[in-house]
């Protein structure tokens, strides 16, 4: 089908219950000419932007963002629908091979989430072998039944897969899917009684909230891991302080969404602070990236869900993101960064940016709407003297303008 851009679709809702332009831009808070070049394609609104247009035409920022641009059905293509399949009928898939043990799987999971942070092909790698691990997690589950000690090995690794799987299928745009596979995480993950594994679920679970505009829940959700995971801390090594960590950052983002930034910068400056001097941001458990590199990052994240551009490039003038072992945690930077300087009107700097993110993961453009978006919007704008570097970059992605 062909791709419906985002401002399109806030026209589509807008129109049906009959709002005005104008009327949109004063509750969504900005100018009308803004919200007429979203619409026509020539800007694309920053994800804080974007949440404000959703609440106030009462729909999900999901729903603006519209269907996933390449999820087609070319022949050797692999489909998001292999995880659908997956995900809803795991317990009647027959497996084709031995299943594997939790030792087995664990390493599976370990090298899947290993191609996650750092192929440039990670979308094609997690989408071929997410469904086949998932499938596998759920059948582990069932055949040790009636054995507890096996089980909570069973249940850890599939934990373990559906974490996983929740940012996978949050990148991909299926908000939907990500909640599901972080619910399941979150109930194996209880029934390790680990209470590390415990608060990584936590973590996970605040995150899939923050994806759908749902701050209030995701704080609340923060804020219960780290009060059950502090007595854990004090005995805890890395992975520990780690995963606290990114307890504090998811509750650091639902402040900020919600509009108290300062109570964010306090305990971003505070709390995560320390216990970032206390990681090697280098280890990357658990995925979660949690250092002072990426506490640095997300006080320009905070910046920009205020929608304040010129203090995000401020903060991240210092962040040498190179120092950061995901490629999920650079690009999604470098897209912000991006977007700062799209609404500062130096689409010079955004090109560049979009140029970075694409060496540094071609898949991105593939995927992630905004990011098409933007690229799509920088043609219709681009001077002569780079608009063939523009036009190279929507060809390469199959952006049509």
């Amino acid at each position: 089908m062909s791709e419906i851009s985002t401002g399109q679709m806030i026209r589509l809702q807008r129109e049906r219950r009959g709002m005005s332009t104008t009327g949109l831009a004063t509750q969504a808070g900005c100018t009308t000419r803004h919200i007429e070049l979203i619409e026509q394609g020539k800007r694309t609104p920053s994800l804080p932007l974007l949440r404000e247009i959703a609440k106030v035409l009462g729909v999900r920022s999901a729903v603006l963002l519209g269907e996933n641009p390449r999820d087609s059905h070319e022949t050797g293509r692999p489909q998001i629908c292999d995880l659908e399949r997956a995900l809803f009928t795991y317990k009647t898939l027959a497996p084709d091979i031995e299943p594997s043990d939790a030792e087995q799987l664990t390493e599976r999971v370990t090298a899947a989430r290993g191609a996650w942070f750092t192929s440039p092909n990670k979308y094609s790698i997690l989408m071929r072998t997410l469904p086949q691990l998932i499938s596998d997690a759920e059948r582990l589950v069932l055949d040790t039944d009636g054995r507890p000690e096996e089980r909570r090995s069973a249940c850890r690794v599939a934990a373990d897969t559906y974490i996983l799987g929740r940012s996978v299928l949050k990148h991909l745009g299926r908000i939907d899917l990500a909640h599901l596979a972080a619910d399941r995480a979150m109930r194996y993950a209880e029934e390790t009684e680990d209470p590390l594994m415990v608060a990584w679920a936590h973590w996970n679970l605040g995150q899939s909230m923050l994806s759908d505009d749902m701050h209030d829940v995701a704080y609340d959700v923060a804020r219960r891991g780290m009060e059950m995971f502090e007595p854990a801390l004090a005995d805890g090594d890395d992975r520990h302080a780690s995963v606290f960590g990114g307890l504090h950052l998811v509750a650091v983002i639902a402040l900020a969404r919600s509009g108290d930034d300062e109570q964010a910068r306090e305990l971003l400056r505070g709390p995560a602070s320390s216990l970032a001097q206390r990681v090697d941001e280098q280890a990357n458990h658990f995925g979660l990236v949690f250092g002072t590199t990426n506490v640095a990052i997300h006080m320009a994240s905070i910046e920009c869900e205020m929608r304040r551009p010129e203090a995000a490039l401020r903060a991240a003038d210092d962040i040498d993101v190179s120092r950061v072992p995901s490629i999920e945690r650079r690009v999604t930077h470098l897209g912000q960064i991006a977007r700062a300087c799209e609404d500062l009107g130096d689409d010079a700097a955004t090109l560049v940016h979009l140029l970075r993110i694409e060496r540094e993961c071609p898949e991105e453009l593939d995927h992630k709407r905004l990011l098409r978006e933007m690229v799509r919007s920088l043609t219709q704008r681009a001077r002569p003297s780079w608009a063939p570097e523009v036009r190279q970059l929507a060809d390469r992605h199959r952006i049509v303008a």
